[in-house]
């Protein structure tokens, strides 16, 4: 698991704890690509990401591959509802890098947690100025968008008020899916 030296050993832009949960499967159909290509960026920032082992031989490749690059900030835990607790108990978003399943999306809102995922219908990115949103969306076939909405996310994650805002939101929206 990963542990709190993260913060203590950097100077990166992340210098309050973040972290960031994926839950879905990881596949070159799923957006694979770009969700390791915005991870690898996040990891350099200072964010903690932990993912499931869901997906196809490729993606798991690569998740074990930054996990042995990255071992502080990127962990892979074997895909058993234990460790998808531990994830759901334990972030502070949860990164669907494709369309997420109801089923997924409605145990994360539930919970409070910020969802990050592709424009989805019945949901709009957070505006902490009008307090209005609940969510963080991005354009599917985009990295360099995931990764400013990852980014974005993190600014509002340092502002208390603002998060907890937003996750007021998301847990109403909870209700309603």
């Amino acid at each position: 698991m990963v542990t709190k030296t993260v913060l203590e050993k950097t100077t990166r832009f992340a210098t309050k704890h973040f972290k960031v949960g994926v839950i879905s499967p990881l596949t070159n159909k799923r957006n694979a690509k770009n969700f390791f290509q915005a991870c690898e960026a996040a990891c350099e920032l200072g964010f903690v990401i932990s993912v499931l082992a869901v997906g196809d031989e490729d993606s798991q490749a690569k998740c074990f591959e930054l996990e042995k690059h990255y071992p502080e900030q990127f962990e892979v835990l074997e895909a058993i509802p234990k460790n998808k607790s531990y994830i759901l108990n334990h972030v502070d978003i949860v990164l669907f890098p494709a369309t997420p399943s109801e089923d997924n999306l409605k145990k994360v809102m539930k919970k409070g947690i910020v969802p990050i995922m592709p424009y989805q219908k019945d949901f709009s990115n957070f505006d902490a100025q009008k307090e209005e949103g609940n969510a963080f969306l991005f354009k599917e076939d985009s990295f360099w968008e995931l990764l400013a909405t990852m980014i974005r996310a993190f600014e509002n994650f340092k502002f208390s008020y603002d998060w907890g805002n937003l996750q007021k939101h998301v847990k109403k929206t909870s209700e309603n899916i």
